[in-house]
């Protein structure tokens, strides 16, 4: 039986150095969980020292899943959770086979984080990617001539729309699949900015102070201010009538056109610069101003048009054949640009739209993505520290999301590689939905600080990174057996042989939609099989931005897990008895002044770190009153040297209770 099941993957996956030892090849945190699974049959495991060999760990082999649903194999694991020490590693079973070779770390995924983030910069359009930036990757300045209007718009002429990110592996531009890309690590920086803090990641912008994952992002959003119209409305897409062949982005030549206004891409630009306005403030207060003033622009025009437009949801001219995006329902846009203009503003027309239109459709049923920004939209408000947001409907709305993570979970517990999708679910860029499931068990986790949610979230990361049916890394460049051959126009045409790294591919596709996939399964075939790393299979090896978003924000959130920034659990949605007053997102220059209440007179410590979690300054203050009290802190730290620029936490902590919040230092 063994035998036919190796020869039955053999046949299936066409890897040329096939094991039956999977792992997450990038590796494990030293104090997470770990498992390795086998199709082996063997009944033990050794871990082994990658330099000499030496065995550093036995382990048993077992809780077989006999024909897993999903993958038609049978499968033993075993755990190594209690082995802490760090190293490289593989694994060898009883009977000799052996895993690829992994590391366990607490920065493990440092490397994986910066490499999907600064994929980004790779997808750059409209300017130079040099050789001191790009490396190899290095090309000159593409598409600098968009955009024309096409005829469907009414309009005619030229209008500057150059810059953004080109969408996937092709060169178009798209709003409303940029819209959930930024949303998402734009999300991600808001609530945990302290494991986003990266400013050296070798983009332009490194070194300016500002995180990385900031100026990336700013990037597009000066696109997205483009592509506005002066009533509001915001342009669908800028592309050509059809796909570019496979050749490099500066050598494409041809007209582009702009694309009519649709209220899904006004809604999601709205959404975005609403949130841009509240992050970037502390950064660039001009900047900050402007993506509010558009954002409230575009929301005009949406109040305006109270039904989708065009009629229907957007859909190709005839004679257009590049990205759709079609969505012919434009309410959970309008939803989450309601939500997002709240947040930022304050004002109750936002908040009094978002409380009439949250449960008109079920909650929290499925993860975010291009046409269900609805879940990003309610995860937002229920993340959220705004004190006049809506006790009842918060309530709603966590009560929902743990009832959907708990079907994760029990998902996870039934998988044979510990996998939250079900068989429907393995559809173009389902890899995506992999782990936009995570940023929701991440959020829960965060909500109840139960490990459960915490575990099945790495588990969906493990499950992309190697521990998988194709014993693959599906991110480019990551692992010893990552994809080579992603449906991705500058990796085919640039005549290097690794392809750019740090893409995540779209992963199996039961629906078989294009014609190698018709060529090599069929329906009988298991879901999670329906995967080859060919560049002609673009519906299971293509690459997008929106696929890498949640990618950067779960590996932003795991590489920084172990960090120890003394700050706990998220401070803004667990609170403390103590009222800890908010400095950010306020920058401060020569000193700042912390206030916090407390119940009831008692003994107060305040501790200051920087964003890699290094105390920076402590002080103890003795009986402090009941209600109001302040500490000056003179930006000096314990040996009497003035901080660098950057974000700082600062932390109150009494005898039973703890506050954190952040504060930024500009000089």
């Amino acid at each position: 039986m063994i035998k036919i099941q190796r020869l039955f993957l053999l046949l299936a996956f066409n890897i040329t150095a096939y094991c039956t030892v999977f792992i997450n090849q990038e590796g494990y945190l030293t104090s997470s969980e770990k498992f390795v699974f086998s199709t082996s049959g063997a009944d033990s495991f050794y871990i082994c020292d990658a330099a000499n060999g030496q065995i550093k760990f036995r382990g048993d082999l077992t809780s077989r899943t006999i024909s897993d649903e999903m993958t038609g194999l049978t499968l033993s694991k075993g755990s190594f959770s209690s082995f802490n020490e760090t190293g490289r590693y593989y694994i060898s079973t009883k009977d000799g086979e052996k895993s690829y070779e992994f590391t366990i770390s607490d920065i493990v995924y440092e490397n994986v984080y910066k490499a999907s983030l600064k994929g980004f910069y790779y997808w750059r359009c409209g300017s130079l990617l040099p050789g001191t930036h790009a490396g190899v990757y290095y090309h000159t300045a593409c598409h600098t001539t968009d955009g024309f209007y096409h005829t469907s718009t009414g309009l005619s002429g030229f209008r500057l729309v150059t810059g953004g990110w080109h969408d996937a592996g092709d060169y178009g531009k798209y709003i409303v699949n940029a819209g959930v890309t930024v949303g998402t690590m734009l999300l991600a920086y808001e609530l945990f900015p302290d494991r986003f803090y990266n400013d050296d990641l070798n983009i332009p912008e490194s070194g300016n102070c500002i995180p990385d994952l900031l100026d990336e992002n700013k990037y597009e959003i000066d696109w997205f201010l483009k592509m506005q119209n002066t009533d509001g409305g915001v342009f669908f897409k800028v592309t050509k009538n059809n796909f570019e062949s496979f050749i490099m982005p500066n050598n494409d030549s041809g007209m582009r056109n702009i694309y009519t206004v649709s209220s899904t891409a006004t809604g999601d630009f709205a959404s975005v610069l609403a949130k841009a306005s509240r992050i970037y403030s502390a950064f660039d207060s001009s900047f900050s101003s402007k993506c509010l003033s558009a954002a409230e622009l575009a929301w005009s025009y949406l109040e305006v048009h109270s039904s989708i437009v065009p009629t229907g949801g957007f859909k190709n001219p005839s004679d257009t054949f590049t990205g759709g995006y079609g969505d012919s329902d434009d309410r959970d846009e309008r939803l989450w640009a309601a939500c997002e203009l709240f947040l930022t503003t304050g004002k109750e027309t936002y908040h009094n739209y978002f409380k009439s239109h949250y449960n008109e459709a079920e909650i929290f049923t499925g993860a975010m993505g291009w046409g269900n920004v609805r879940s990003l939209a309610l995860l937002t408000y229920l993340l959220s520290n705004n004190p006049n947001t809506d006790s009842s409907i918060k309530n709603t709305l966590k009560a929902a999301l743990k009832t959907y993570c708990d079907k994760l979970v029990s998902r996870r517990n039934s998988s044979g590689f510990h996998l939250t999708l079900i068989s429907n679910e393995f559809n173009w860029g389902c890899n995506s939905d992999v782990l936009n499931k995570a940023i929701l068990l991440i959020a829960e986790y965060q909500l109840t600080a139960d490990m459960n949610y915490y575990n099945t979230a790495l588990d969906q990361l493990n499950y992309i990174l190697g521990c998988n049916a194709h014993n693959i890394s599906f991110v480019t460049g990551t692992g010893t057996n990552s994809v080579m051959h992603p449906h991705h126009r500058p990796s085919e045409a640039d005549k290097i042989t690794a392809p750019v790294p740090g893409l995540l591919a779209g992963g199996p596709n039961k629906y078989l939609s294009d014609d190698v996939l018709k060529a090599r399964f069929n329906s009988s075939t298991p879901p999670a099989l329906c995967y080859v790393d060919v560049m002609e299979s673009y519906a299971s090896n293509e690459v997008a931005i929106n696929w890498n978003s949640p990618l950067v924000f779960v590996t932003g959130f795991f590489k920084g897990v172990n960090k120890p920034s003394g700050l706990g659990t998220l401070q803004q949605i667990i609170p403390s008895r103590i009222e800890l007053e908010q400095n950010f997102p306020n920058p401060f220059n020569g000193s700042t002044v912390i206030r916090f209440h407390l119940p009831a007179e008692e003994d107060i410590k305040i501790n200051i770190y920087d964003s890699l979690g290094n105390l920076v300054h402590t002080k103890d203050l003795d009986f402090c009153r009941s209600g109001e009290n302040f500490y000056t802190w003179n930006t000096n730290d314990n040996t009497g040297n003035e901080p660098a620029t950057g974000i700082y936490f600062y932390q109150v902590i009494g005898r039973t209770y703890t506050a954190s919040k952040k504060m930024i230092l500009l000089k």
